[in-house]
Formats: C-alpha cells, sequence, structure tokens
C-alpha cells in the first residue's frame, strides 16, 4: 500500500510542478491543478476501497501520514489561488499588509487548533486509535465536523492534518514573499564579486524534481561550507535563487527513492549527456 500512495503522490507533484511554472493566468492554473488532485483522489479512494487494511496500524499510517499529503495539496492550491486573484498590486506597502494579513490568518488558525497541532507537530502517538480509525471519535477534544464526507475515506483529522501540512507550506511561502519585500531574502548570502543576475532575476522553469537532484547532489558531495550545511538551507537558497517552490526536502527525497522506472538520477543523467556531447561535438570539429 505505502509504494502505491508514494508513487502516485510522485506523479502528482510532478505534474503540479508543471502548473506551477506556467505563466499563465490563475484560474487556468489552478484549474489544471485542481483536475490533477482529483485524478489522484480519485485513484487513491478507488485502491482503499479495493485493497483492505492488514490491521489497524496501517490504517493509522494511511490515514495520519499518507491522505494528508493529497489534501494538503488541494488546500494550499486553493489558499494560493485565493491570494493570487485577491491581493492588490498598487505599492509594495499595500501588498506587505495583505501578506502579513494572511500570516494572521493562519496563525489564528493554528492557535484555535492548539492541541490538536502540537500533537501534529510533535508526531505524538497516544491518540491514534481516535483521531485516524474510521468510525472513531474523541469524546472529549473538539475535533472537525465531517458531515457529507464519505466515512469509509475519512476520519475525524486527515483532513485537519492535510490543512496543518498546507499552512505550514503556505506561512513559508508568505514570509518568503514579505522578505523580498523587505530587501532581503538569500540575496544577502552569496555577495557578489562582480556584477551578476540579481537573486530572483532567473526563473527555473524546469520541472522542480530536477532542481530537488541538484540539491541533493550538492549537499551529499559536500559542496557548500565545507559541507556544514543543512539540505534544507540548499533548497530555501534555490528556491530562493530561481523562483520556484520545492517543498519539504525530505519529502521530494522519496519522491527520488521511489523511482523505478525512471531512474534515481534521471535529471542528472541528462545533464551528463548533455555536457558529454557537446565535448564530443567540439572535438570533431
Amino acid at each position: 500500500m505505502r509504494k502505491f500512495t508514494e508513487k502516485l503522490f510522485t506523479e502528482l507533484t510532478e505534474e503540479l510542478s508543471v502548473y506551477a511554472d506556467l505563466g499563465t493566468l490563475p484560474v487556468r492554473k489552478v484549474t489544471g491543478t485542481m483536475h490533477s488532485i482529483q485524478t489522484a483522489f480519485e485513484k487513491l479512494k478507488r485502491f482503499i476501497t479495493d485493497t483492505s487494511f492488514r490491521n489497524q496500524d496501517d490504517e493509522i499510517v494511511f490515514f495520519k501520514y499518507e491522505k494528508p499529503k493529497f489534501t494538503a495539496e488541494h488546500f494550499y492550491a486553493m489558499e494560493i489561488f485565493t491570494i493570487e486573484t485577491a491581493r492588490p498590486l498598487n505599492d509594495t506597502a499595500t501588498l506587505k499588509a495583505f501578506y502579513e494579513q494572511e500570516l494572521k490568518y493562519i496563525h489564528r488558525f493554528l492557535e484555535q487548533n492548539k492541541f490538536l497541532y502540537s500533537y501534529y507537530q510533535f508526531d505524538l502517538k497516544e491518540l491514534d486509535h481516535l483521531l485516524f480509525v474510521r468510525g472513531a471519535k474523541p469524546v472529549d477534544i473538539p475535533v472537525p465536523e465531517l458531515m457529507g464526507l464519505d466515512p469509509q475515506f475519512t476520519t475525524c483529522c486527515d483532513m485537519l492534518w492535510g490543512k496543518f501540512m498546507a499552512f505550514e507550506r503556505l506561512e513559508k511561502w508568505l514570509q518568503n514573499e514579505i522578505s523580498e519585500l523587505n530587501g532581503g531574502g538569500a540575496a544577502a548570502l552569496v555577495p557578489p564579486a562582480q556584477p551578476v543576475a540579481p537573486i530572483g532575476a532567473l526563473k527555473w522553469t524546469g520541472e522542480s524534481i530536477n532542481l530537488v537532484e541538484i540539491a541533493y547532489g550538492i549537499w551529499l558531495t559536500g559542496q557548500l561550507n565545507n559541507g556544514q550545511v543543512s539540505i534544507t538551507e540548499i533548497v530555501e537558497f534555490l528556491e530562493a535563487a530561481f523562483r520556484i517552490r520545492i517543498g519539504k526536502a525530505h519529502r521530494r527525497w522519496q519522491g527520488i527513492a521511489n523511482r523505478k522506472r525512471l531512474g534515481y538520477t534521471k535529471f542528472l543523467d541528462e545533464m551528463k549527456t548533455g555536457i558529454e556531447r557537446r565535448v564530443e561535438e567540439e572535438l570533431e570539429r
């Protein structure tokens, strides 16, 4: 079951990365994004309908860790669409105030769900049998209303976990946007010795998973700061430098690690082939 969900999620994130880089209207982006997410959800639901959980632990793992990854993409896409269509474009100060208001909304939501958010943050286990088992529900803890949702594909907190994931990602996105408006960001990390294109002037238009391969290659070979830098720091720098959303490094790594048909280093292999071809062509000339 884990292999199926991870493969399906990797395929989904690769599709979403294509839509993220489209230079088109937000409504066209979100339409394609939501179609991909809905298609993945239908496949996931069919699989769960046709495949029984071996035990309660498997059921908990699915509803606590696997399904929320998909719902998080849905929540995040809708929030980004709302922001892109509502944000003011007339001046920097107004835009910054708008982003700060969005951050307050996120913080208020997390504060309203303080107990369960702490449970999520620390990955606690004690209440899993009540929060992530179908038909179960705690009697002394407020949980989301499930009216209208499929009881065979929903537990009382799997949707909330997806929202926590989406809001953490959205919070980081908003903070980065505010930092850029303040003149901060990753540019200060690398003071140029000579005039170069400023950080953010170039945009990564390839698939985001390709940049993940590069990030891990840099990290695993210790190319920055004598190896004294985390993969998260490298990913954040590349995100700021190339104006692209990569997401949490370890989750994208799972997508690479689960590749079978394409190979673990698909993009790096393409780069190697491209360099070798260029050298051979120059030697022939």
